[in-house]
């Protein structure tokens, strides 16, 4: 037993010293370990040295993913998928918010308003320039101006009748998605059946009349051009003429002004002259539909018929230019929709994300390169898409020079007295003056009324 003691006396300290040693370190002073019974266990006499070991715990919690939800008005199949498509690639860059889509049917802006009042809106929602108005005054959105600083977004990267139109009291309430103008669409075969050259953006008033005289064929049940007692396309002549639909302040309508209703006077020769048709007397629902079957030759519409026309008469050789200038000049109405954020909203940077991501410039570009709608950003002016379609820069275009389809808080009522106006001098043969008087006095009640 004695033996084993002495053995473990002298190696234990050789070892520990070789290995100290073979470390780069200084050998230290031998440690005596004396063995006590039972024979097994050893005695360290040095004092113990206590060793710390510091160890770090990393806790792997799951990111936190909000969701956003987002309504439009439903449309069609192919402009759902595009939007899907954008929102399944803003998922891939955002994994932390999921966006849910809810299409609005039927009355959207009569829903929205009854979700706004129960709280109940989504987060984001499709603003229409038309009812922007009503929705700033009632302090229901949230003002984009932090977020737009953060992300380095400036108004001026966006077309300035857009943004401007979304714009309440110096804030913006809303980042234009998309928009359009009116272009003047002829017909290419009835022209050249005519004998007549193509319209050109340099067209006036005299011009269109003088082609409308010469395209209308009443045998074959064809009309030089569509006069639709329509409140979103009888404005541009007004404009056109120098005057305007509302005071700027939208405090009192102008429709009974000389500029109004002289406009009305020669909108609404066309027809009674026989050169110009409303959709009824074609037996057409709009006159898009007119025009792609070929019984208007020429037509004021948006982009959106570009599009449909495709779909529907693919056939059809057709071009666009400018709307031809009035006596004071060129007019044109720009339509736009943005996206806002409820003031509701329990997410409003994740809100914000989405937005910025939809109206980023890569996005825009999409939109543009679907045909559904113009994008709004600045820097898609000279794109390779525009130059190649000379359809749709047209469209653009008109934005330079366009109004937007506004007429304040008591628009609605102005578009539905403006209509019954049209169809008065159209459909009861009252004279444009004292319909535009009856429609003014009409809209006076109502803004009086409140």
């Amino acid at each position: 037993m004695k033996g084993k003691a002495f053995a473990l006396t002298i190696i234990l300290p050789l070892i520990m010293g070789l290995l100290l040693t073979a470390c780069g370190g200084p050998a230290p002073t031998p440690q005596v370990i004396v063995q006590t019974a039972p024979p097994q266990t050893v005695v360290v006499t040095a004092p113990p040295v206590e060793v710390t070991r510091a160890v770090e715990v990393t806790k792997v919690v799951p990111q936190e993913r909000v969701e956003v939800r987002l309504s439009g008005w439903a449309s069609s199949p192919a402009e759902t998928a595009l939007l899907e498509s954008l929102l399944y690639k803003f998922s891939v860059a955002h994994p932390d918010i999921v966006v849910k889509y809810e299409p609005i049917t039927g009355d959207f802006w009569q829903k929205i308003k009854t979700m706004v009042a129960s709280n109940t809106e989504p987060d984001i929602y499709y603003m229409d320039i038309f009812q922007f108005p009503f929705f700033a005054s009632k302090g229901v959105l949230v003002a984009l101006d932090d977020y737009m600083a953060q992300d380095g977004v400036k108004r001026e990267d966006f077309i300035p009748t857009l943004i401007n139109a979304f714009t309440y009291e110096g804030k913006v309430y809303g980042i234009p998605k998309d928009f359009n103008t009116l272009g003047l669409f002829y017909n290419k075969a009835l022209f050249r059946e005519a004998g007549l050259d193509e319209p050109t953006d340099d067209w006036t008033w005299d011009d269109l009349k003088a082609a409308a005289q010469k395209l209308t064929n009443k045998g074959k049940n064809i009309y030089g051009f569509g006069t639709p007692p329509d409140p979103g396309r009888f404005p541009v002549f007004v404009f056109q003429n120098g005057g305007t639909i509302m005071t700027p302040d939208f405090s009192d309508t102008t429709l009974d002004s000389p500029e109004a209703v002289a406009a009305a006077e020669f909108y609404t020769s066309f027809r009674k002259e026989g050169i110009g048709a409303i959709p009824a007397d074609i037996g057409v629902g709009w006159q898009g539909e007119g025009f792609g079957k070929g019984q208007l030759a020429m037509v004021y519409e948006g982009g959106w018929l570009i599009p449909y026309l495709k779909e529907q008469f693919p056939d059809l050789e057709y071009g666009v230019v400018q709307p031809p200038a009035g006596p004071k000049g060129e007019g044109n109405l720009v339509f736009t929709v943005a996206y806002s954020i409820s003031k509701n909203s329990k997410h409003p940077e994740a809100a914000w994300k989405v937005i910025h991501f939809l109206t980023n410039e890569e996005s825009q570009t999409t939109v543009l390169q679907s045909g559904f709608a113009l994008p709004s950003r600045v820097a898609l002016t000279e794109s390779d898409y525009l130059k190649n379609n000379p359809n749709v820069k047209a469209i653009w275009d008109g934005a330079a020079h366009a109004t937007p389809f506004m007429w304040g808080l008591y628009g609605s009522d102005v578009n539905d007295q403006m209509g019954k106006a049209l169809e008065r001098i159209f459909l009861q043969d009252q004279s444009p003056a004292d319909s535009m008087k009856q429609a003014a006095e009409e809209i006076r009640k109502i803004i009086k009324g409140g």
